[in-house]
């Protein structure tokens, strides 16, 4: 493994995002650039074509789409509110109107203060789903998961 890589070509934005985070989640500034790291990763792999196998660098697809899930369904809701996910028209009815999506109303909004929140997942677990890599979950160690 190389030594640690230098964060001076990261955007300020990205790095003023990052900070965000951090303050609202009340995780450290390395757990959430971890976090950003393995997601992005694995969002990544996926632009990659698969070998003479069918795995895409060495994970299997299913395996892969099973880690992505977590990541990606709040990006993908999102795309779709806005009405900016690729697919969108093919996803909708015969008729092209558009998906409906919940209203705001009924979806139960984020009411733990900032600092106090809850994982209920990590990206260790996705990690170990895929048989790589050890997870940072032991920093987050403080927080208790309820099922």
């Amino acid at each position: 493994m190389r030594d640690p890589v230098s964060l001076r070509n990261i955007p300020e934005e990205v790095l003023s995002l990052a900070d965000t985070i951090h303050r609202h989640t009340g995780l450290s500034m390395s757990d959430v650039l971890r976090l950003a790291l393995v997601s992005g990763i694995l969002i990544e792999v996926t632009k990659i074509a698969p070998d003479h196998n069918g795995n895409l660098c060495g994970l299997e697809g299913a395996d892969l789409a099973k880690a992505l899930r977590r990541h990606l369904g709040s990006a993908i809701d999102l795309l779709l509110e806005h009405g900016q996910h690729p697919y969108q028209m093919a996803l909708g009815s015969s008729n092209a109107t558009p998906i409906p999506l919940p209203s705001t109303a009924t979806v139960a909004g984020n009411t733990t203060p900032p600092g106090n929140i809850c994982p209920t997942h990590s990206i260790a677990d996705d990690l170990d789903a895929l048989g790589i890599g050890l997870g940072f979950s032991e920093g987050l160690g403080n927080y208790e998961v309820s099922s």
